[in-house]
Order: C-alpha cells, then structure tokens, then sequence
C-alpha cells in the first residue's frame, strides 16, 4: 500500500498528522495511528502491521486486527492511500 502522491504526515508528540493537500483536508491520529503510518512507509501488508503491533503492545493478533483493517480502510475510503 502506498500513500497518495498529495498526501504529507507530519509526526507530533501526541501521534501524527496528516495533510491531504488536494482537498485541503487535516487528519489526526493518535501514537497507534502514528505507528500504522510508519508501517505503511515501510510497505508492510495489513498482516503485517497486525503482527508488528501485536508484538510491540504485547496483545493477540486476533484483538487488534478489526482495529487496524478499520484504520487502513478508513485512510482508503479518505483518500490517504492510492488504491
């Protein structure tokens, strides 16, 4: 998955923000939306990040995972993502 081409995330101490500049629209997200983005950057699939966050906030996959599919389609369906 990668970001739309007019799409800008800036990091902040309370999570990131990101900038979509064609429809001049401001999005803000929390430290685990920060750490999908940065997954995202990565080219890390859904799985992916699922298993990566499972990891670093020592939870089960299976409790995170309609979280994290909600939160990368939520960025599809904004426009934050190139389809």
């Amino acid at each position: 998955m990668n970001f739309a081409e007019y799409v800008k995330i800036r990091e902040e101490k309370f999570g990131a923000v990101i900038f979509e500049t064609l429809k001049e629209k401001v999005f803000v997200t929390n430290e685990t939306g920060k750490d999908i983005l940065n997954l995202l950057k990565e080219g890390k699939t859904a799985e992916e990040i699922i298993n990566s966050l499972a990891d670093l906030y020592a939870v089960e996959p299976e409790d995170i995972k309609e979280d994290v599919l909600g939160f990368v389609g939520l960025l599809k369906e904004k426009g934050i993502l190139a389809s």
